[in-house]
Order: structure tokens, then sequence, then C-alpha cells
């Protein structure tokens, strides 16, 4: 699920993975989020939620793409769902890329609304 909600009149762009079954749908769902962005054009919060998904070596790489074609306009970017060695390794590597527009991990969706809403 890919929508915009609003959370102490800020809107993010919540993505959540967690209903996703199979690769091709976190590939849908990425593509639907980047899609988001361009058409919006503006700078943008974003809280995305892996709680329940799986990535996979083909979604990260996709990710990594995305992560690197729409960077200028993300102001802030939280995560929820890295609750595992492997997962905050891959996390790790994908803020690399991302440099200063990383993810910041927390522990539940209301702490990462309230960061995020702090700008």
């Amino acid at each position: 699920m890919v929508k915009k909600i609003n959370h102490n009149d800020k809107e993010i762009l919540y993505i959540n993975y967690g209903d996703c079954k199979t690769e091709e749908e976190m590939i849908a769902n990425l593509i639907k989020a980047q899609e988001m962005i361009v058409t919006d054009n503006k700078p943008y919060l974003q809280l995305t939620n892996l709680q329940g998904a799986y990535p996979t070596f083909n979604f990260m790489k996709k990710a990594k793409q995305v992560a690197k074609d729409t960077p200028k306009l993300a102001q802030k970017r939280a995560i929820v769902g890295i609750d595992s060695p492997s997962r905050k390794i891959l996390l790790k590597g994908y803020n690399m890329i991302l440099g200063g527009k990383g993810l910041a991990p927390f522990d539940d969706e209301n702490e990462a609304l309230e960061w995020l809403s702090k700008s």
C-alpha cells in the first residue's frame, strides 16, 4: 500500500510492504511511490514499513535505483521493521548509497511519525 497521510499537519508518503506477498507486489509498491514522488516534484517526508515483509535481492536492487533517482526531494525518511541483524546490514548498505538522505530506523510507526513531523 502506498498513500499520503497527514500527521501533525505534515503530509507524509506512507509505503507499507507488510501486506505484500510477493516480490512483484513489493516492486509495484516501490514503483508507485516513485511515480508519486516524481509527479508531485516537491520535497517530501516518507515513512516505510517493512514489518512482515521480506525484501529480496531484486527488490533491493530496484530500491537502490529508485533511491538514486529521487533523493534530492526527500526531506526526511523513516523506516520501521528493521528487527534483525540481516535487515540492519541491508539498511546500512542502503543508507550508504543515499548518503545524507538515508532512512532513520524506529521501533514503531508512532515514534517515526513524531520524528518526521518535527521539521
